[in-house]
């Protein structure tokens, strides 16, 4: 309503904070259901009312109530966006990160249920790769139409990507000079990363016949999660890939470091921030190294 009041755009102090529409409608859930909460247990009837107390009260309840670790972060979160729009965004990022300490300590002891990590091995990875190339190659013959799900796949495995960037935000455009792709990830954000000479050369040609989009995402996440049970393997989602790609990397990295002369504490954080940040977030952010490389890091 300030957004419209003052500048006749509803978004204008959201843009700035939250970056797609998935996030905005997650966060606008969380916070109706919060000023609804304040409001009937503390009788709050205006946003400049709401305090500290209240955002521990929401996230107190919550806890007590053993919600999901994935959820009550999604909660601190969202809380602490509202309080950069209130105009407290120090006090709200102080707030965010003491129960982000707290929910892992819950998690930790086994108060709370931890996030689910799960992680397809690289043998069932590739093994449902190389069933995605043969589907693709006989929708080919049979369709007489294109389709790169297995290529979208090894970008997933090469870079760490969400699947979104691995095939509707793929063309010809996106490929680089010296084996390198730019790739689209969450909020617009661009990031250009190096590929096996091998996968470059390939998605070129693809791409030089076929300009792109790379893949349907929809289509692609569901013949992914089809070739995995093919195999016999338990984690169908795409998401696996992006974990099981990232925990490589940070593997790979804090080798190198070692090599470098690196103490092993200063390679592993290293390592977990370069590993983090190829992910498309924040270097500090230690929640999604938890979720993304666990005790590999």
């Amino acid at each position: 309503m300030r957004g419209l009041r003052e500048h006749q755009d509803p978004q204008y102090f959201l843009r700035p904070l939250i970056f797609t529409g998935e996030t905005l409608r997650s966060y606008d859930g969380v916070l109706k259901d919060f000023v609804a909460f304040a409001e009937r247990e503390f009788g709050i009837t205006r946003l400049e009312e709401i305090g500290k107390r209240e955002f521990r009260a929401f996230m107190d309840r919550g806890i007590e109530q053993g919600l999901a670790a994935k959820t009550l972060h999604r909660w601190r979160s969202a809380l602490s966006k509202l309080g950069a729009l209130m105009g407290h965004t120090a006090s709200a990022v102080a707030f965010s990160k003491a129960y982000g300490r707290k929910i892992r300590e819950l998690v930790s002891v086994g108060r709370l249920a931890g996030p689910a990590r799960a992680t397809p091995s690289l043998e069932v990875a590739k093994q449902a790769i190389e069933i995605l190339r043969g589907w693709d190659a006989r929708h080919f013959a049979r369709t007489d139409e294109p389709r790169a799900y297995h290529l979208a796949a090894r970008l997933q495995l090469e870079t760490s990507c969400r699947s979104v960037s691995a095939t509707t935000r793929v063309t010809a455009e996106s490929l680089l000079e010296g084996n390198q792709i730019r790739l689209v990830g969450k909020g617009g954000r661009v990031m250009t990363h190096t590929l096996s000479p091998k996968l470059h050369r390939q998605l070129s040609l693809y791409l030089r016949v076929y300009p792109g989009p790379l893949a349907d995402q929809r289509g692609y996440q569901s013949a992914y999660g089809r070739a995995v049970r093919g195999v016999r393997g338990r984690v169908t989602g795409t998401h696996g890939l992006r974990r099981l790609s990232a925990q490589a990397f940070f593997r790979t990295e804090y080798a190198r470091r070692l090599s470098g002369g690196a103490a092993p504490a200063e390679a592993r954080q290293g390592a977990r921030e370069d590993a983090v940040e190829r992910l498309g977030h924040s270097r500090n952010r230690t929640d999604q190294a938890a979720c993304y490389l666990g005790s590999a890091a």
